[in-house]
């Protein structure tokens, strides 16, 4: 195994942040590192948004003993960076060396490992954003924003916040709810993931009434 530097684009220049690879080619990112990235790119782009965060397919990790990072935040810079490489269902990871990383026997089609890694990437940029603005954890309701100490449990998390939290984030956004849940029915639609169309469909009128 060897220290490396991978390449990214800044504007029109190439600029290396720290990684380390593995004797298979297998790579991860240092985390710090593109945090580092992100701030830059935030600083770069004097933008009005209220957060930024960056996903990448490379795993993350911080320090040398670690098996991997999901991803790290910063409320205080408004900033994140996330790996999606553990959300591909046609994967299996070991438990004891980063790089070791197989493909499972029978893999799903094309098209259902799509809707698989759109709807865990939902689910992670939600509750993420929703940790950038300020709120925590929900300990009481099944909720996007239930803590996870696992992936299995990360997985299980509905897509959707309780009405107590979507009030908070209308109030601090001050988005539409009517509005948001339609075009998130579109969404989920497009992308064939019927059971959460179905929930918005049928929990709609009653998010209207505890949230308007």
């Amino acid at each position: 195994m060897t220290g490396k530097r991978v390449w990214v684009k800044r504007g029109k220049e190439q600029h290396a942040i720290q990684a380390r690879v593995a004797e298979n080619g297998r790579v991860q990112l240092n985390i710090t590192a593109a945090l580092a990235e992100v701030k830059h790119y935030l600083d770069a782009n004097n933008t009005s948004s209220l957060c930024v965060i960056a996903l990448t397919k490379y795993e993350l990790f911080e320090d040398k003993t670690d098996l991997f990072v999901a991803g790290m935040a910063s409320g205080i810079q408004r900033i994140a960076v996330f790996s999606l490489l553990r959300y591909d269902p046609n994967l299996t990871f070991c438990t004891e060396f980063w790089w070791k990383v197989e493909k499972i026997p029978q893999p799903l089609g094309e098209r259902e490992t799509k809707k698989v890694v759109l709807e865990r990437s939902f689910k992670l940029l939600v509750h993420e954003t929703m940790h950038l603005l300020g709120l925590d954890h929900c300990i009481y309701f099944s909720c996007v924003m239930n803590g996870a100490g696992h992936l299995q449990e990360d997985f299980a998390q509905p897509c959707f916040c309780v009405p107590y939290r979507l009030k908070k984030m209308k109030t601090l956004v001050g988005f539409d709810v009517a509005e948001r849940y339609g075009r998130l029915e579109e969404i989920f639609v497009r992308h064939e993931m019927k059971n959460e169309a179905k929930w918005i469909k049928d929990s709609s009128s009653s998010l209207l009434r505890n949230v308007m």
